[in-house]
Order: structure tokens, then sequence, then C-alpha cells
């Protein structure tokens, strides 16, 4: 379970922000988008690090009777880290954008009646 877990630490905040900032976009009285995104953001670089710190002691363990190791993994690791936090940023500009153009889209339907 130790060998899955890193990898699903730091995808939960992606899935949580596109799911629940979806779920703000199209019902905005629930949740606010700006608070999800916050705290997924947070979410993120606080998982990053745990999710590293459990990689780091599985290779250890792997390698536990000879103290020499190779840090490619962690390196690795680190890189997938940076990549999901971008994709996240990605994933919460593309959602504002939906949701500007929403609030936009219902102004000038008010407007026109």
């Amino acid at each position: 379970m130790l060998n899955i877990l890193p990898l699903i630490l730091i995808i939960l905040p992606i899935l949580s922000q596109i799911i629940l900032g979806t779920f703000s976009i199209y019902k905005p009285t629930s949740f606010k988008f700006s608070i999800i995104s916050w705290i997924n953001f947070v979410l993120q670089i606080i998982l990053s690090f745990v999710a590293f710190n459990i990689a780091d002691y599985n290779l250890a363990k792997l390698y536990e009777p000879n103290p020499v190791r190779c840090g490619m993994p962690l390196v690795g690791m680190a890189m997938a880290c940076f990549f999901f936090l971008f994709i996240l940023i990605l994933i919460i500009a593309i959602q504002f954008l939906i949701k500007r153009w929403r609030e936009n889209k219902l102004k000038r339907r008010v407007n026109e009646n």
C-alpha cells in the first residue's frame, strides 16, 4: 500500500478540484470557487511533501542493508509533484474562465429581458 500511496496523495487535490470546482461553478450557492481553489492549492503543496517523504521512506526500506542508494526515484517523485501542481493550476484557470464566461452569459441574458 505504501508503494502507490504517494501517487494517490498527489492526485487527490486534482480530483477534488475537478469535482468540487465544477460543482461550485454550476451551483454557486453551495461552495465558493475561490475557497475551493485555495484549499486544493495548499493541499497539493502539503500532500506533495508528505508523498515525497513516504517515497523516501519506501526507498530507504527497499535498500535497508545497503546505505548507498540511487536518488533518481526521488527526483522523479519531485518532478511528478511539480507536474501535478502545474496541472492543478491549469485546471483552476480553465474552471475560472468557464465560471466567468457563464456569469457574463447570465448577465447578458438578464439585460436582454
